[in-house]
């Protein structure tokens, strides 16, 4: 009986703290909800944005957006904005793709809303990108040609170095004998090249994606090199087996004015390079390249007759047995 008293005493004091709680709740939710019920509009999910020449691609996903009208983008803290009109294609998810074009070359933070046309919108998503331009490619260098050669007769051969990660291709311009100025594309996976009837000049650039997904490549500037073809003669002098003649076409690279570069002796299917330095007096200094031995020296005057084009090269170099002596000529062919 004590507890029938104690139990109705309880209940309806109960009943009171749970009204007085509720209306509490009431006026704290009505404190934020004054102005009316925030309705917010489907949010663009999954965002992802792609790099591209003075643009940047925004691509997300809006699920079950039944009351999305529009999109709208604001970058530049707001300044700037787009507003890209949406209609739902699929019942449950649509993938959403937003172009922001005529950027300048910087990054971004990108504030994304969608709305439904009645003043209702979505909460902010963010996301950052980049818009590349020509301070990017300036800064770009074609791939690298690591040796040119004679690949046969009126045939320039090019090997190029490894292409990098972010190369996409090549282009590889010459002059033919007959004055045809001709393009060749090289995919990064291509490691040489021969240019056919090669008259002259070899002139290369290299296109690259800034970013893995980018959605534009950047071609670098063309890079020109002079490349002569020289005929080559002379005598390898070998300290157990002799002297050893030789003869044959070089491709010879003008790096500038007064300094060529080309292979030594009938050494170049080893490796075997020189760099050719002209001094005002037209003596020249023979310097080792690539697999040439490092303690390569003088044996006698190298010169060179400006008139003619010709060098006369003395060299010398010690190895297993002795010195290896090499006396050799290069002259320019004539077409």
């Amino acid at each position: 009986m004590k507890k029938f008293k104690i139990l109705t005493i309880i209940f309806p004091v109960a009943v009171l703290l749970f009204l007085a709680a509720c209306q509490k709740m009431e006026d704290f939710h009505k404190k934020y909800i004054k102005d009316g019920e925030i309705i917010y509009t489907t949010k663009m999910d999954s965002v992802t944005t792609y790099a591209g020449y003075k643009r940047v691609l925004i691509r997300g996903l809006l699920k079950e957006a039944f009351g999305v009208k529009e999109i709208i983008v604001y970058w530049n803290e707001g300044t700037d904005s787009l507003i890209t009109e949406y209609t739902r294609k699929n019942r449950d998810i649509d993938t959403v793709e937003i172009l922001i074009e005529n950027l300048e070359e910087q990054s971004y933070m990108f504030d994304i809303f969608t709305t439904d046309g009645k003043g209702h919108r979505s909460v902010r998503v963010q996301a950052f990108g980049t818009a590349y331009g020509e301070r990017y490619r300036e800064a770009l260098y074609p791939r690298t040609v690591k040796t040119y050669y004679i690949a046969s007769t009126d045939t320039l051969g090019l090997r190029f170095l490894p292409a990098e990660e972010l190369e996409r291709h090549s282009e590889v311009k010459y002059v033919d004998k007959n004055g045809n100025e001709l393009v060749i594309n090289v995919p990064v996976s291509t490691g040489s090249l021969t240019l056919p009837n090669y008259g002259s000049g070899v002139s290369i650039r290299t296109w690259f994606l800034p970013e893995k997904t980018a959605i534009d490549s950047f071609p670098s500037n063309w890079t020109t090199t002079e490349v002569l073809i020289y005929h080559s003669k002379g005598v390898f002098n070998h300290p157990l087996t002799g002297p050893r003649n030789f003869e044959m076409d070089k491709a010879v690279v003008r790096l500038d004015d007064r300094t060529y570069e080309t292979d030594y002796a009938d050494m170049g299917r080893y490796g075997y390079r020189m760099k050719l330095r002209i001094h005002p007096d037209n003596s020249v200094t023979v310097m080792p390249v690539g697999e040439t031995p490092s303690n390569l020296e003088p044996d006698g005057a190298s010169t060179y007759d400006p008139g003619t084009g010709v060098f006369d090269l003395r060299t010398k170099y010690e190895a297993t047995l002795g010195y290896r002596n090499v006396r050799e000529t290069l002259t320019p062919k004539s077409d």
